[in-house]
């Protein structure tokens, strides 16, 4: 033998082994974890295609046309499952999305039982296997690269897809132009490199999937400590923080911050009259249409319960004024989603200052809860604004500020 020919054979039990070995240290990752959706989806994965290497082994022993198909489409499922595994953990898998792959899966097994029942050429039986491999490899190499929170290692899954796009395209060709049989026990080139690069696709995508729902569970654990979980903004800690940062920059710069404190009007009323899954409707429509009003970098949190805060950096009074009376002026003319006949207002506090370089949130927060106070006094459904001069006339404001 030559020291580097490849042995076939060996080459399909490193592939059986590798997938149950896959499954096996998956669902010793997943044991103490509740299991999504993908989790299930790739364990059975791995379960079609290693029974799919054990068909093309017995396919020594027993030779003939229905184990070919059989095994052919079994390996076909498993792959199939895989590359939806890895959709689903994205988050990328829509029902669009989910209709064009099983459009493309089914259009790519009634070709392939066709060319199989026609009885053509080993070459053409080959182009059609690769050409549908690289197909259904597109759109996870895609959504991997090109996706929301695409990480590196993401990046480099992708492009294992991509490398393994071209080779099949390239053994497409290769096979129908030169009409090679590369049977199951060929040693040519592309027959022995295919092996190599599933064998590399096995590798990537059992130690990648594992490594990307990690990813996943980190983002959902920095989520869920960043953001409330109702209503996907800011939560106090961190607004708070994020808030203390904006105003030591704009303190060295020497320009206006405005804070907004927001309350729901009567919000306890909503919750007694309606109930509380309702009252959460009206946080939720309240914080989703306020979203929309505010600059990229602009900080929009959850203080607690019904009361909400904005932060708008390089905002003078005029401008802070007229952003609360449009929030104000919007929430007014909408409507709950769920409940069109549910309608509500909201109170606003603006206060402007050019922070000092000691500062901090809770000064700014003192002077805009106390212009919140003052439009609930004022009647309800308002804007009302704190001068800082006018407040600490009344307030020990060298206290307050540190």
């Amino acid at each position: 033998m030559e020291p580097f020919e490849v042995n076939v054979g060996t080459l399909l039990i490193v592939l059986i082994v590798g997938h149950i070995s896959t499954g096996v240290l998956v669902v010793t990752y997943a044991g103490g974890l509740n299991k999504g959706k993908e989790i299930n989806v790739f364990l059975l994965s791995k379960l079609f295609q290693s029974a799919a290497w054990t068909m093309y082994l017995c396919r020594v022993f027993m030779p003939g046309i229905a184990i070919r198909v059989l095994s052919n489409a079994v390996l076909f499922v498993g792959v199939v499952l895989e590359l939806v595994s890895f959709m689903i953990l994205k988050d990328s898998f829509s029902d669009i999305q989910k209709k064009i792959y099983i459009d493309l899966v089914a259009a790519c097994s009634v070709v392939f039982v066709w060319v199989a029942a026609l009885d053509t050429t080993e070459s053409v039986k080959i182009m059609v296997i690769s050409v549908a491999g690289a197909v259904l490899l597109a759109l996870p190499a895609y959504i991997l690269y090109r996706g929301k929170h695409s990480s590196l290692l993401q990046k480099l899954i992708s492009i294992i897809y991509c490398a393994t796009f071209v080779f099949l395209i390239a053994r497409a060709y290769y096979a129908l132009q030169y009409d090679m049989e590369l049977r199951l026990w060929s040693t040519e080139f592309f027959n022995v490199g295919l092996f190599l690069m599933l064998y590399l696709v096995m590798f990537a995508g059992g130690t990648g999937f594992i490594l990307l729902d990690k990813e996943k569970m980190d983002r959902e654990i920095k989520k869920a400590a960043y953001y409330d979980g109702l209503t996907q903004i800011l939560n106090r800690r961190t607004f708070i923080q994020r808030s203390q940062d904006i105003m030591a920059s704009c303190a060295k710069k020497n320009e206006k911050v405005s804070c907004l404190m927001i309350d729901i009007d009567d919000f306890k009323k909503i919750n007694d009259e309606h109930g509380h899954h309702v009252g959460d409707e009206v946080l939720v429509h309240f914080a989703n249409t306020v979203k929309k009003a505010l600059r990229s970098d602009d900080l929009f949190g959850r203080y607690g319960g019904d009361e909400f805060a904005i932060l708008l950096p390089r905002t003078n009074e005029e401008h802070s004024a007229a952003v609360a009376e449009r929030i104000r002026q919007v929430i007014e003319e909408s409507a709950v989603d769920m409940d069109p006949q549910i309608k509500y207002t909201i109170s606003v506090g603006v206060a402007t200052i050019i922070p000092e370089r000691d500062t901090d949130v809770d000064f700014m927060y003192k002077l805009s809860d106390n212009a919140l106070y003052m439009a609930k006094e004022q009647g309800k459904n308002r804007v009302a604004m704190q001068s800082k001069a006018i407040f600490c006339q009344e307030n020990d404001c060298d206290e307050l500020r540190h």
